[in-house]
C-alpha cells in the first residue's frame, strides 16, 4: 500500500519536511505489516490531483488554509484579516473524499480534520476567541492568533484528554504523558460534528483533537503530530491508524 501525502504550494520548507517525515513514518508502518518497501508520493493540490490519487491506497491530507463557510452552508462572520481561503483547493478536496472517502485510508492533519468534518455534513468554529467569546478556553487557542512569529506558534501547547488513551497501545506513563501534550497552531475547529464521526480527543476546552469515522478508516487531528518537537510521541496514533484499515 502506497501513502499520497497532498500537500499545499508554497509551503514553508521546515513545515514541508514535517510533513514528508510523517507520511514516511506511516509508510513505514505500513510496509512493516505487509513486508514491503513502498515510498510516499507528494501529490501538491492541484486540477491534477485526483487522477494521482487515483494511483496511491492512503491519503495524508495535510494542514493549509481555511475552508470557506459556504461548503458549511455558512457566511464569512468576521473581518476578512481574519481568514485565508482556497476555494479551488477546498473543491478538489471535497471531490476527494466524495470519490475515495469509502475506498482508501484517510489521515487528516489540522486543515485536514475541518475538511473531512466539513464533508460529512458538519461545522466550524470559524476563529475560536470570537465564537467562544465568554468562555474560558485553552490559553494557547485564545492567543494563537495574535502570536505572529513562526517559532512561537510552535512553542504554544495544551493538554488533550479523551477515549484515544483507551485505544492506543502505549507501553509506559511517560508515553502517555508525551502523547497527552500537543500543539496549538490553529484558529478554527470543529463545531457541529459531522456524520458518522466519533471524537476520540479532546483538550481541556472541549476542543476536538482527535476524531474518527465510526465505519470507515479515517482518522484525523486537529493538531499537527508531524512537527518536530512531539512527532517522536505519535508512533502509537500512527499504528492505530494502520490497523484499523
Amino acid at each position: 500500500m502506497k501513502v499520497g501525502l497532498l500537500v499545499g504550494s508554497n509551503l514553508n520548507p521546515v513545515v514541508f519536511d514535517e510533513y514528508v517525515n510523517f507520511a514516511n513514518l506511516i509508510q513505514k508502518s505500513i510496509n512493516e505489516k505487509m513486508s514491503k518497501n513502498n515510498q510516499v508520493e507528494v501529490i501538491e493540490i492541484n486540477k491534477e490531483t485526483l487522477g494521482k490519487v487515483e494511483g496511491v491506497d492512503v491519503v495524508v491530507l495535510s494542514g493549509g488554509e481555511d475552508v470557506h463557510p459556504e461548503y458549511y452552508n455558512s457566511k464569512v462572520k468576521y473581518n476578512d484579516d481574519l481568514y485565508e481561503f482556497n476555494r479551488q483547493r477546498d473543491e478538489i478536496e471535497l471531490e476527494l473524499l466524495e470519490k475515495f472517502h469509502k475506498v482508501k485510508p484517510i489521515f487528516g492533519i489540522c486543515r485536514g480534520i475541518q475538511v473531512i468534518n466539513v464533508f460529512f455534513k458538519g461545522t466550524l468554529f470559524q476563529h475560536l476567541p470570537y465564537d467562544l467569546r465568554g468562555i474560558v478556553i485553552e490559553n494557547a487557542h485564545k492567543i494563537y492568533p495574535d502570536v505572529k512569529r513562526f517559532e512561537d506558534k510552535r512553542k504554544l501547547r495544551h493538554i488533550i484528554k479523551g477515549k484515544v488513551f483507551e485505544l492506543l497501545n502505549f507501553k509506559t506513563n511517560l508515553e502517555i504523558n508525551n502523547f497527552r501534550m500537543v500543539n496549538s497552531r490553529h484558529h478554527q475547529a470543529v463545531a457541529k460534528l459531522g456524520n458518522s464521526l466519533e471524537i476520540l480527543a479532546i483538550s481541556r476546552d472541549g476542543i476536538v483533537e482527535i476524531l474518527k469515522h465510526s465505519s470507515l478508516p479515517i482518522l484525523a487531528v486537529q493538531y499537527h503530530p508531524e512537527q518536530k518537537e512531539i512527532v517522536d510521541y505519535q508512533y502509537p496514533l500512527i499504528d492505530y491508524f494502520v490497523n484499523i484499515f
